[in-house]
């Protein structure tokens, strides 16, 4: 039996010793898509940044594929383990597709040089996402959506086994949220795992497999979203009180009470 893609323990997450959301213990398999649901402030991001290896656990474990996090060699896990941050704070010269190149930069060797291969994959991965388009334009020209995509295309360039994804639907407008995330569900219907902050419980309801939900410093609840997913626990997560419908197609809608 393999052992877990993610597993944490008790885990507790903050800053300066103070944590921000604490007893987090999840076992994530392969092939399944986990979103990260809350308010503002509850920890999500400084949960993926903790089980990413960039901040050390206040309490508790963070294993990926088996083994503790601190023990993996930075380079060995960046040829598994894929990171979409909020933001890129690189060099603004770069072109879209030196951006995605980087994300080949792990299985690189030799001179560090990309070759054929990596050049199909990182275009392939452009054309998937339907910005091909931006291969050749300056990623500081671009507007915020147009750079989330990269970053995507960037994560997905890795070819990773676990893909972790901080708001990667920000600033993109509602056909490319849809179309980020149903890209992402197609790669864990073939093996992929991830894991996607995100704001929208209707994202969250329409493209996850299961959910991990946390407020005020705690996890609220988590498992599968057909079965966590309502609104009395989503109006409890935020705060508000929740109306949920469904459209004809069968997928659930979830909106403040009295909205149109």
């Amino acid at each position: 039996m393999s052992s877990p893609v993610l597993e944490t323990a008790a885990l507790a997450v903050g800053y300066g010793g103070s944590p921000v959301v604490s007893g987090v213990s999840v076992t994530i398999g392969s092939g399944t898509l986990w979103a990260v649901l809350g308010p503002n402030g509850s920890g999500k991001s400084t949960l993926l940044r903790t089980v990413l290896g960039l901040l050390r656990p206040i309490q508790g474990e963070v294993r990926l594929f088996g083994d503790p996090v601190a023990r993996w060699e930075r380079r060995a896990l960046a040829r598994l383990v894929a990171w979409v941050p909020q933001s890129f704070d690189g060099d603004p010269g770069f072109t879209g597709l030196e951006l995605v190149l980087m994300g080949r930069a792990p299985h690189l060797r030799g001179w560090g040089l990309p070759g054929p291969k990596d050049l199909a994959v990182a275009r392939a991965v452009l054309a998937e996402l339907g910005i091909g388009h931006l291969a050749g334009r300056i990623v500081s020209r671009l507007s915020g959506g147009e750079r989330r995509l990269l970053l995507v295309a960037r994560a997905l360039a890795q070819e990773p086994a676990l893909l972790l994804l901080d708001e990667p639907t920000a600033f993109l407008d509602l056909q490319h949220q849809a179309q980020v995330l149903e890209r992402v569900r197609a790669r864990v219907r073939t093996g992929l795992s991830a894991v996607a902050v995100l704001h929208d419980p209707n994202l969250a309801a329409g493209f996850s497999d299961a959910v991990l939900l946390l407020r005020d410093g705690r996890v609220l609840g988590q498992g599968a979203s057909a079965e966590l997913l309502d609104a009395e626990r989503l109006g409890e997560l935020y705060g508000l009180g929740l109306a949920e419908a469904r459209t004809d197609s069968g997928h659930r809608l979830f909106a403040p009470r009295g909205s149109p």
